[in-house]
């Protein structure tokens, strides 16, 4: 009987070794070997070092504010994860990487208000994240989330913006005014993004509008005066004569 009960305690060490040790502040179970590491209300700041074969993993109101970058990438068993309720402002890229297995992903109830571009790897098994209860800013810093989420239809997700609307109900058209891939300008205009993330032309000379194939001449009126544009500056004047002149009428020119 010692002989056995020593052998089943050298395994149990050894494999707490291998998977690493429950986290303090923390309780873990095992039931039919699916690990679940328990961490809720414990004033926790910080995501602890988790066991490897962490299957189920809760860690609902404590003080978390953000997530480290591959902070779950050994822990490739991983199915549930549950960050509801704590002080998270943002998902960093590369947050959420190797974990084929997880299926379920919440973090309701915290103040995430972006979500940077690569956050989610590609996940084969997730069906359900919960993004309820946070501020998520809808302007163009919401293109990368959105585009990972309209090309997974089979993840079901309650994420609304700040304003209450379903990010899966943005519309498409507005949202592609922030992808630099979908900008196209014309004669010498060149793509550039705005303090508010949208994508416009920068025109040159004397081209103007939207993607720079309007001269500033098709909109400016001189009467019967001709339109001339200014080398220096760019700028549309009127010529009346010999004149240059805000705008000609008959046979008179005003200045």
């Amino acid at each position: 009987m010692k002989v056995e009960m020593s052998v089943l305690l050298f395994l149990v060490l050894s494999t707490s070794i291998v998977n690493g040790l429950c986290p303090s502040n923390c309780s873990c179970n095992t039931y039919v070997s699916r690990s679940s590491v328990i961490c809720d209300s414990g004033s926790l700041k910080d995501i602890p070092d988790l066991p490897r074969d962490t299957y189920f993993l809760f860690i609902n109101n404590n003080q978390i504010s953000e997530i480290p970058v591959n902070t779950f990438v050994d822990c490739e068993q991983l199915h549930q994860i549950v960050l509801n309720s704590n002080e998270i402002s943002a998902i960093e890229p590369f947050t959420f990487m190797n974990l084929r297995n997880l299926q379920y992903l919440n973090l309701s109830g915290n103040n995430i208000s972006h979500i940077e571009e690569h956050a989610f790897g590609n996940f084969m098994s997730l069906s359900t994240l919960y993004l309820t209860s946070n501020p998520l800013n809808c302007n163009c810093s919401i293109y990368p989330f959105w585009s990972w989420l309209i090309e997974r239809t089979t993840i079901g997700t309650s994420a609304k913006c700040s304003n209450g609307t379903f990010v899966i109900s943005l519309r498409p058209v507005e949202l592609e005014k922030c992808n630099p891939n979908s900008c196209q300008c014309f004669n010498g205009g060149t793509c550039r993004t705005r303090n508010d993330g949208l994508v416009d032309c920068d025109c040159i000379g004397h081209w103007t509008g939207e993607f720079c194939q309007e001269s500033q001449c098709i909109s400016y009126d001189c009467g019967i005066g001709d339109c001339y544009i200014e080398p220096v500056n760019g700028t549309a004047q009127c010529m009346c004569g010999n004149r240059y002149v805000k705008y000609c009428t008959g046979k008179l020119c005003y200045v």
